[in-house]
């Protein structure tokens, strides 16, 4: 004598095995990465410019109000990123 629900949830469990296991499941190349990759930078690359470009402006400022002096810190962490960024990309 077969129990109706125990046959029900074996079903359900094998169907649900069989699309959590399917060989046509792949994993995104680019987990993090939501948009268009034919654009001229990528997201993250348009990221790293937007920072570049903060960094530059603080060191401008700062040499325009106090000098070489106070701009230097800002300076080396640019310099810094700019290696990182060649590294990188």
């Amino acid at each position: 004598m077969s129990n109706q629900p125990d046959d029900d949830r074996a079903t359900r469990v094998h169907q649900a095995r069989q699309v959590f296991a399917g060989d046509e499941l792949q994993p995104p190349t680019r987990p993090l990465d939501f948009g268009a990759e034919d654009a001229l930078v990528n997201p993250t690359q348009r990221t790293y410019l937007i920072v570049l470009a903060a960094l530059l402006l603080i060191a401008l400022l700062l040499f325009a109000i106090w000098g070489l002096g106070a701009a230097s810190p800002i300076l080396l962490i640019l310099a810094l990123a700019l290696l990182a960024g060649w590294v990188i990309f």
